[in-house]
């Protein structure tokens, strides 16, 4: 059907009409600890706002529970002012609903609960979980050692579609994941960017981890799970600061500095590690990539300085059990190890690591293409257990002192580096870069995201491109968090 002019203007004229309305009736709703907030959710609508008095809370239990935004028309739950209200001591928060946003908030030194703020809530005696719902702009911080057995995770992520951004995290010493996705049957498709995870001191023990996505159970699951352009800095609390649980989850351009620790992908398959930066500043312990179970892809990655070994190698491949339970280590097998630069890491790569009675199966059918690595003084690997069938193509190690190279391919070429304004070393002179192998057709893109051209360069970043700006304190975390610290 032809639409004239006429027909256009009323269409028009309703569609403005109809946004008037909605902005007409959205709605503020305050809130302090006195208010009922059973009767207040019932009489939030799409587009209102729940604005919390600035102030100090202590041992609130807040439940948010049945909200129904839109994806035009979210319901925010927000701070009077960015930072004005503090939740602390036993304090919960809990949200239930679909396209809500949750803002400006501080979590301090709260403690003794399984979750301090849950995506999830009982509605009617039923969970109800959060589906396309945000945490933005929020601070969860630790300022006093308090001594407590008690498991506490700081975020717990339920549902699907879920973002969580522009959040800090920090100084964290009790048991418990800094933040938890819990993994279901059908794909979450939750995107964790720009966020500032701040020290967290050693634990001594099992549950220090930043991140865990999933858990043993539900691994064999895809959540499908994006963690990008995030900063971590100090993140020690155990050896898997990001402890991978479910299988193909995204993880890229975060930049990780001077952590005692690793990306684990401990369970789980096909994830992608693409574009990350690792920096130890030759801090001991400090970590790359540990590889476990199949189909995953470890490229474009900037490793330097790197003090770890083991586990905690820059890139570490464990030893496999044959049909071994979930909560085991599964075998590892078809991954792609390829177009990562390596340079003054204690050991560049470790294979084989458990390997033992039990962990038996030694890691097979792997590529690595296109690497570069420049060791200096240290050793280019460790083997506990030789690996099957690994193909090795194009890789560039930089000359000087003799290693032992009996199982891996590489050819010896005089890198030249030089420290670039990004601070990462850069290549000068490319010819010795060049490869003869192709570029992986998972790799379409370098560090930046730029394409490959047709000559093919070893390492994570093509000529003639610039790394960019790399995550760190002054565009992660809260806007008003870094104008306070002004």
């Amino acid at each position: 059907m032809k639409v004239n002019s006429v027909q256009k203007y009323l269409l028009n004229a309703l569609v403005l009409s109809v946004l008037v309305v909605a902005i007409v009736h959205a709605e503020e709703h305050r809130v302090t600890p006195e208010t009922d907030l059973d009767q207040l959710c019932e009489k939030v609508g799409a587009g209102d706002s729940i604005v919390l008095a600035n102030g100090t809370w202590a041992d609130a239990e807040l439940d948010f529970l049945g909200l129904r935004g839109t994806a035009e028309s979210p319901i925010t739950i927000t701070a009077e002012t960015a930072g004005g209200v503090v939740l602390t001591g036993k304090s919960e928060f809990r949200v239930a609903g679909n396209h809500v946003v949750v803002s400006g908030l501080v979590f301090r030194d709260c403690v003794n609960v399984d979750n301090v703020l849950e995506l999830r809530a009982k509605v009617n005696g039923a969970l109800q979980q959060c589906h396309h719902c945000r945490v933005t702009a929020c601070s969860f911080e630790q300022s006093a050692v308090v001594d407590t057995p008690k498991e506490t995770t700081w975020l717990a992520v339920y549902g699907a579609n879920n973002r969580v951004d522009h959040c800090y995290f920090g100084g964290k010493r009790t048991r418990g994941a800094t933040i938890v996705i819990w993994v279901g049957e059908e794909p979450e498709n939750h995107r964790l960017d720009h966020n500032h995870f701040g020290p967290r001191p050693e634990l001594g023990q099992n549950g220090g981890e930043t991140i865990r996505i999933g858990s043993s159970k539900d691994s064999e699951f895809a959540c499908r799970t994006t963690v990008e352009n995030n900063y971590f800095h100090q993140c020690d609390g155990e050896a898997e600061l990001i402890s991978n649980k479910s299988c193909e989850n995204v993880y890229r351009h975060n930049v990780f500095d001077e952590c005692r620790g690793t990306l684990t992908l401990r369970h789980g398959h096909r994830c992608v590690v693409d574009g990350n930066v690792f920096l130890g500043n030759e801090t001991s312990r400090t970590g790359g990539v540990r590889i476990i179970g199949q189909g995953h892809r470890v490229t474009n990655n900037y490793f330097e300085g790197l003090r770890g070994d083991k586990e905690r190698a820059a890139i570490s491949l464990m030893n496999g059990i044959p049909d071994g339970p979930l909560n085991g280590y599964a075998p590892i097998k078809n991954a792609l190890v390829a177009h990562n630069t390596l340079i003054d890491c204690k050991v560049s790569m470790e294979f084989g690591v458990g390997a033992g009675k039990k962990q038996s199966v030694a890691p097979a059918d792997c590529r690595f293409i296109n690497n570069v690595f420049s060791p200096g003084k240290w050793g280019l690997y460790r083997v506990h257990a030789e690996p099957v069938g690994f193909v090795w193509q194009g890789n560039k190690l930089q000359v000087g002192r003799e290693y032992e190279l009996d199982l891996v391919k590489v050819d010896r070429v005089a890198l030249r580096l030089k420290r670039a304004e990004d601070g990462l070393m850069r290549p000068t002179k490319l010819s010795e870069l060049q490869s003869q192998a192709s570029v992986p057709e998972e790799v379409k893109y370098d560090i930046d995201g730029q394409a490959r051209g047709e000559s093919v360069i070893a390492g994570c970043d093509e000529p003639g491109t610039s790394l960019g700006e790399l995550a760190s304190p002054l565009d992660t975390g809260p806007k008003w968090r870094r104008d306070a610290a002004e």
